[in-house]
């Protein structure tokens, strides 16, 4: 299989976090030219965050895109020249004033391969302790809480942790030998 060959790109739209692109390509396998349209933005991270007496750290925040209040893991975009670990600490301790004793990678992906050039970096953080108070941006309005394993679960069960990217991060925690649960003889826990 060929890949497509890029012809010519225009920047269509710019803001802070993201860029449009109109990319004419031509496909040499089937002698076509075809437009497509992508967005560039930062790569992320996200990060499943707990404290020593084992409680998940979670953020409840507004929304816009869908208009609703939302309960997430911390995360945000890489700044440019830091690390995804360098973000890790950041937006932890800037979103809910907790620092980790211990970080790990738990896997790298592509957020959408279709129309977005960037990936998300998810991470867990362990032992976490609350020693400053939030440092949030202008524009943030973020409500610490923390919840035991089992609210977590019946969270995602049930409804109120409806995000995509919040759903995989516990996903790939849960599946993780951080998480303490058996790996042995689950297919799944081979994946990360």
């Amino acid at each position: 299989m060929n890949k497509w060959e890029i012809k010519a790109d225009k920047e269509l739209f710019r803001r802070r976090i993201f860029s449009v692109k109109d990319i004419e390509c031509y496909h040499p396998d089937k002698d076509i030219t075809h437009r497509f349209f992508t967005i560039s933005t930062p790569d992320w991270i996200n990060v499943v965050a707990t404290t020593e007496d084992d409680r998940f750290i979670m953020v409840r925040q507004h929304r816009l895109g869908t208009d609703e209040i939302t309960l997430e893991t911390p995360g945000g975009l890489i700044e440019e020249g830091e690390s995804p670990e360098e973000t890790v600490k950041r937006e932890l301790r800037e979103e809910t004033g907790y620092e980790a004793e211990k970080i790990h990678l738990l896997k790298k992906l592509s957020v959408n391969p279709a129309i977005f050039n960037n990936y998300i970096y998810f991470y867990y953080a362990g032992n976490c302790r609350r020693i400053h108070d939030q440092d949030l941006d202008p524009a943030e309005d973020i409500e610490v809480l923390t919840f035991s394993r089992n609210e977590i679960l019946e969270m995602i069960r049930n409804g109120p942790i409806s995000h995509t990217i919040i759903v995989t991060a516990l996903f790939l925690y849960f599946l993780s030998g951080w998480a303490g649960l058996p790996v042995e003889g689950n297919p799944l826990a081979g994946l990360i």
